[in-house]
């Protein structure tokens, strides 16, 4: 997917890149000459597994959780003169039990979400200094499992589900793409949304293996089901939608939209595949805008 491309003398930035997709994005991005960056809630954990790299990959301390890091990590970056080529928006929490961050935000939206609409605004004029940038967010399949819920989005109304915020989260990050291409796409941005595809990563830490038994992923030992391994991706193919929209050529007319298998996806109909297509929700451009303007009143 990126043997032909050529990325020495680019800059890369990577959520979560130092596990599962995010690791194997990295790998890609260096293979192909990139210097990235890998800011990380643990650093030292980060580090390790990102030493293979040596000079190629540099760790910084973030937490998406805590906007006052995520303000260091972006003016640090912003502040070194650098420009941002490609950035891509990883990292992800799922299904977690309920958990509030921080003005009392849904953890899924709050981190998935919100951290990374607040670190992107932040890096944006490092970005926009670049040649052709490119700004990857990654969704999920798991947007069909709810459009964002406009007058409860932080379930205060309602019991917390966690795989409709999940969903909710997934569909913002959609629709992140969407409001990226509105606002920034004149100034040479191209911005993508991506499903990877199903795949067993560190993501599933906060699933107990009784409830992966039941949705049929694993067996009670934790192994892939047979089932799974028909559908699931390996971590490789999973990274390979994020990498063709940070490097493919010709491309331009996508951007915006939802991509999967290195393609962009259909829009849902009834007779969809389950694990496949976009529900319109997340491409819709009234609700990128709507989603933008709550984004950036929630973060005032």
């Amino acid at each position: 997917m990126i043997a032909d491309k050529d990325l020495r003398g680019k800059t890369a930035v990577v959520t979560g890149g130092y596990s599962g997709l995010g690791l194997e994005t990295v790998r890609s991005l260096v293979d192909a000459g990139a210097k990235v960056y890998v800011p990380a809630r643990r650093p030292d954990v980060a580090a390790d597994a990102l030493s293979q790299f040596g000079a190629n990959v540099v760790v910084a301390a973030m937490d998406l959780a805590d906007l006052n890091s995520v303000a260091r990590f972006s003016d640090d970056c912003v502040g070194s003169g650098a420009a941002i080529d490609i950035l891509i928006n990883n990292a992800a929490i799922m299904a977690c039990p309920e958990t509030r961050v921080g003005d009392g935000w849904e953890a899924q939206f709050g981190v998935n979400h919100l951290g990374h609409f607040a670190m992107t605004q932040g890096l944006m004029p490092a970005v926009l200094k670049a040649e052709a940038p490119r700004i990857v967010s990654l969704s999920s399949i798991a947007h069909k499992q709810s459009d964002i819920r406009w007058d409860d989005i932080h379930f205060t109304a309602e019991p917390y589900d966690k795989w409709k915020a999940y969903g909710q989260a997934k569909t913002a990050n959609a629709l992140f793409a969407a409001g990226l291409q509105a606002k920034y796409g004149d100034q040479g941005l191209l911005a993508f949304s991506v499903h990877p595809g199903g795949i067993l990563t560190p993501l599933q830490r906060h699933l107990p293996v009784e409830e992966m038994v039941a949705m049929g992923w694993t067996d009670a030992q934790g192994n892939v089901s047979e089932a799974a391994s028909k559908m699931f991706k390996s971590t490789e193919g999973g990274a390979a939608t994020s990498i063709w929209c940070a490097t493919a050529t010709n491309i331009a007319d996508y951007s915006g939209l939802y991509c999967e298998d290195c393609d962009v996806a259909n829009l849902m109909t009834d007779e969809s595949p389950r694990f496949f297509d976009v529900a319109p929700w997340a491409v819709d451009e009234i609700s990128a805008d709507r989603l933008w303007q709550i984004s950036e009143a929630t973060l005032q």
